[in-house]
Formats: structure tokens, sequence, C-alpha cells
């Protein structure tokens, strides 16, 4: 070997080795790797140009060369030349620049394919492969060492270029890096053999067929080498391809698992738990490496868990989605050996290694405890109807008997003792009389707004029917009041229909009501449709009502006017909000002093009998 090569194969050599114990860039490392380079190009410009620059016996003369009487003594093969220059700029641009580093790993591997062809070349005794047409041909101990170097190099990087074949440990590149290796083998052996056989055969020498035979047994090796490891890196990267999208899922749905408020708990066939997540480690008080691995028979109760294994295979038989501890006490049991009510859903999932069941498991101690909590409140809620319902009985009958019997007296008197009363006493009965009847009237009203809603029945109605029907039973107030109803088109809904008729004429009735005397009364009802539900608007040109009274109006027996100035006891309202509210809406009122009223409500779309 010549000095020059063997002092840049030394020189290389250190920077790989610095580069690959340091990790960091030094610049003695850069200043080499550029001297090597620059050396090799100046090496390779003289051959070119045919041309002595006094290099190659600089440092150390070349005797044998001398005494051999070569025309260069001392000079590297321009094969060397280039291949020098190659490794030098690629390991110098590798460090320095990061987003060179691909460019640079399919340098080396260049500097490996190159040196590769003339090892093969060596072998099967073809010049051609390893002089490449130029005068001086590159020595097997050069091209080895290229070959080593080169491999060398690229694994610095080896996550890059075709070195991840052999280092990445992914499916397709074990595969690969097997068939590659027993591949190349085969073919070099098989090549080897065939040769051997046409040289030791009785063909003719004339024929040129050993001669002939060599270059073509070394370029069929060499082809088969590169189509073969062409072919098995485009497989080993579909492989790893496939590999790494199943991984990324298998993280996906752990990632998905993990985060699930719910506790999740994944079994195989056999029974035997394979993952939970952090949830199911809270709920039942393991760890993972307590489960993982156990039988899910450590989760069920020791009165149930003689029955588990039989149903487990059942639901093994016919694996689907379902869903357990709905309407039924269904337990599991924690760490500590407490048991607690759970909901249970499985389903069946299918991996790449046979199928598996996932269980979604729900505590259901605190919905358990509200339902006891709610059950009671039933029972005391029915309990305070009833007795709702006794007072009912004793206001319709008990309350309106006094009342019934102070009237029937007040009635005797001023028709026996009418002659004898002066106009004092009389004055006295009538008041009497007057506060006895608004009496009967309030407990009547009461009465009707209990029973309200009571016997409902929710039907398919027109509301168009319902305003005619409330328009002609108010046809005398409207005509007397000279008032003007008018409305647009109404919907067709689910709704209680005598309770929205009333909420319907007490607006219109209370719009007449409470009319401005100067000006002719003005009421307009319109609807709109919304998503979930339908709003209602009653407006009035009448007197208004303050703002600060917008709350008060809808409490019952609350008016904000003197009985001498408008009839009415504060009901009406109350029936609507009441009536509104069993229609699962609201009611509200816009209004100022003068400026008229409006009233709007809302009537649910999701209502529901009962």
């Amino acid at each position: 070997m010549k000095f020059n090569t063997a002092l840049s194969f030394l020189a290389l050599s250190f920077c790989l080795v610095a580069s690959a114990s340091t990790k960091r860039i030094s610049a003695t490392i850069l200043l080499m790797e550029m001297f090597v380079a620059i050396h090799a190009l100046a090496s390779l410009c003289q051959g070119i140009l045919s041309i002595d620059l006094g290099i190659d016996q600089m440092l150390f003369p070349d005797l044998v060369g001398i005494e051999k009487q070569e025309a260069y003594p001392g000079r590297m093969s321009p094969i060397t030349s280039v291949l020098f220059l190659v490794m030098g700029a690629s390991m110098f641009s590798a460090a320095l620049f990061q987003k060179l580093r691909i460019y640079c790993q399919y340098a080396f591997h260049f500097v490996t394919v190159i040196s590769s062809i003339c090892i093969i070349g060596y072998f099967f005794s073809v010049p051609s492969l390893y002089k490449f047409s130029f005068l001086t041909p590159i020595a097997i101990h050069t091209a080895i060492s290229f070959c080593i170097l080169s491999m060398s190099a690229s694994m610095l990087y080896p996550e890059i270029g075709f070195t991840r074949i052999f280092t990445v440990k992914e499916t397709g590149n074990i595969i690969a890096k097997r068939l590659f290796l027993q591949l190349f083998a085969l073919i070099i052996i098989v090549t080897y053999l065939r040769l051997q056989f046409f040289e030791h055969s009785n063909f003719s020498m004339d024929s040129g067929s050993i001669m002939g035979l060599k270059p073509s047994l070394a370029l069929t090796s060499i082809g088969f080498i590169l189509i073969c490891f062409g072919f098995i890196y485009k497989a080993a990267n579909v492989i790893n391809t496939s590999e790494r999208k199943q991984k990324m899922a298998e993280q996906h749905f752990r990632s998905v698992i993990e985060s699930a408020p719910n506790a999740f708990i994944i079994s195989n066939f056999e029974g035997d738990i394979t993952l939970i997540n952090q949830q199911a480690e809270k709920l039942f008080g393991y760890t993972k490496e307590e489960l993982v691995g156990k039988s899910i028979d450590i989760l069920v109760p020791k009165t149930s868990r003689s029955h588990h294994p039989v149903n487990r295979g059942d639901y093994h038989e016919a694996p689907r989605a379902r869903y357990f501890g709905a309407g039924r006490d269904l337990h599991a049991v924690k760490k500590d050996g407490s048991e607690f009510p759970v909901e249970i859903g499985l389903n069946p999932l299918y991996t790449n290694t046979g199928k598996v069941i996932l269980a979604s498991v729900i505590d259901i101690t605190e919905r358990k405890r509200n339902e006891t909590i709610i059950k009671d409140q039933l029972q005391e809620l029915q309990i305070r109807n009833k007795e709702l319902e006794q007072f009912n009985y004793i206001a319709s009958h008990d309350l309106q008997e006094p009342i019934r019997t102070v009237s029937n007296f007040i009635q005797v008197i001023e028709e026996d003792y009418g002659q004898e009363l002066n106009d004092e006493l009389k004055s006295y009965l009538n008041t009497i009389n007057d506060a006895t009847g608004r009496m009967s009237l309030l407990v009547k009203s009461l009465l009707d707004f209990a029973r309200l809603g009571k016997d409902r029945e929710l039907t398919y109605i027109d509301c168009n029917d319902i305003l005619k029907n409330v328009i002609a039973d108010l046809n005398r107030l409207i005509k007397e009041s000279d008032a003007e109803i008018t409305y647009g088109v109404m919907p067709q809904i689910y709704a209680y229909k005598v309770e929205l008729r009333l909420v319907f004429q007490n607006l219109i009735n209370n719009a007449i009501k409470f009319r401005k005397k100067n000006i002719p009364c003005e009421v307009k009802i319109h609807c709109h449709e919304e998503k979930d539900y339908y709003e209602f608007w009653v407006t009035d040109n009448g007197i208004g009502i303050n703002p600060r009274y917008f709350d008060r109006i809808f409490q019952i027996f609350k008016s904000l006017h003197k009985e001498d100035e408008y009839e009415g006891h504060g009901i009406g309202l109350a029936h609507c909000y009441k009536v509104v509210g069993l229609h699962k809406g609201k009611i509200w009122v816009e209004s100022e002093l003068g400026t008229g009223s409006t009233f709007k409500f809302t009537i649910s779309k999701f209502i529901q009998n009962g």
C-alpha cells in the first residue's frame, strides 16, 4: 500500500473512532478530514492533468515504485483518490451540517458499493471491475479497507440510509438483514462453484468460454446482489410501515384506554388479565403488576366465583357487545375484600394475537345511594300529596260550609228582621255578605289552582283551533271593549289541551281588562319555532306594567291594582305560570308603564305524559 494511501486511512480511521467516542465536533478532526479530501483531490488532479505537484514523495519516498520504474512512484490510484475524496468530504460535511447527513450517508454507501465491486473483480479475476478503465488499478487490500471504512462511517448515523436495515430493530429490518446476508453468501458460493466447474471441465480454452465466463459471472453476481438488496429493502420498508402503523394504533388504543374516565380491563379468552388502566387500579386497589397475568376471577365475589367460569365460557361461545348490571345487583370485590355494586360492559376485540375481551367497569355505589334517597323522597312526596288531597277535601267541604252558614244566616236576618233593621245594620250585613262571597271565591280559586293539571292528557293539538275557541268564548267581552284580536299561523304541537287553552284565555282576558280607556284595544299573538321549543308572544297596547313588579305578577293572589279599579283576584297569571311549567317551559313579561305589554312563554318539544 502506498504511504499516502496508508496515511489517509489512518487519518480517517482516527477521525472515525474519535467522532464515535466524543460525539462532538472537534476542530482537529475536521482539519484531518479536510486534509484527506484536499490531498485526494490534488492527487486526482495530477492524474487528470498529467502534472506532478510533488506530493507523492513529499513525506516518504516510494523506493519500491522507484525501483520498478513506475511513472509516478508513491501516487495513489485514481479510484483510490476518488473514494478518499468522497469519504473525507462526506465525513467533514456530516459533522458540520446535520441536514446534509442523509446525502453523506448515501455517499458512504457509494464507497461501499464501489469497493465491493472491486473486491468481486479480484475474486473473479475480472480486472475491468477494479480498474474502471483507469491506468492504475485499486489494490485488493485498499478495496477491502475502503469497504470496512465506509461501512463503519455509515454506522455513525445508523438510523438513516440503507444502514437502518441492519441496525434498527424492526420486523421488516430483521427479516431483510437475514435474507440479504443469506442471499449474498448463496450468490457468491453458487457463482464460485460455477466458475470452478467451468475451469475444470473439458471446455476448450480457444472457445473463450472461461475468459468470457468470468466477467459474466462477476457481473451476474453484482447484479443479483444489487437487485436482491433493492427488493429486500423495499419489502422491509413495507413491513416496517405496516408495523409502525400497527404500533401507533396500539399506542393510540392504550392512550385512549388509559385516559378513559371508566375502569377498563382487558383479558384473553382464558380469563387472564392482560391490561388495566389507572382507573381500574384506583377502583380495585391493585397495581398493574398485581393484576396483569392473574385470572379475572380475582375481582369476582366469592359467592359468585364458582359460577363465573361457566358464564365466561358461555359468553366466549358467542361474544358480542353486552351490558350487565342494569336492573339487578351485580357486585365486584376490591383488594381489601370489600364488595361494591357495579355495571359492566363487555366488548370483544380482535387483535393480531387473537381475540380479547374489553370490560368497562363502573362503580354505581353513589348511584345506588342516590336511588335509595330518591325512593325515600318519592314515598315522602306521595305522603305529602295525600295530605294535600285531604287538605283540598277539607277546603272544598269544611271551609265552604261555615261560609255558606254565615251567608244563609245573613239572608235569614234580612228576610225575618228586614223591617226592624236600621241603615247602619243593613250596611254591616252587606259588608259581611260581600266578605263571605270573596272568601268563597278565594277558596274556590285555591282549589282550582291545586287541581290544575291533575288529570292532564298530552295530545297533538292545533293552536289555531285553540285560539278560535278562546276568542269565541270571549266574544261578548271583546265586543263590549271594542277589542281587536289578531294572530298569525300557529303550529301544531304536543301539549295539554285544556291547560294551554287556559293560558291563552287568561292572557287575552288580561290584555282586554288592562286596556287604555281612550284608544281601541289591540291584541296580537304570534309564534316562532326554535330547535327545542316553541315561543309564543301575546302583545297588547294597554296600560303596561312597572318593571319592578315583573316577578310579583306571577304569584298567586298578587294583584297590582285595587279591587274597585280592576276586577280579579290575582290568580290568572299564577295559573299561566303553573301551566307553562307543566310544559317544561318558562313565561315572562316585557313591558313599560303606558306602552303596553308583551307576555312570552315557551312550550318544550320534549314533553312526556304524566
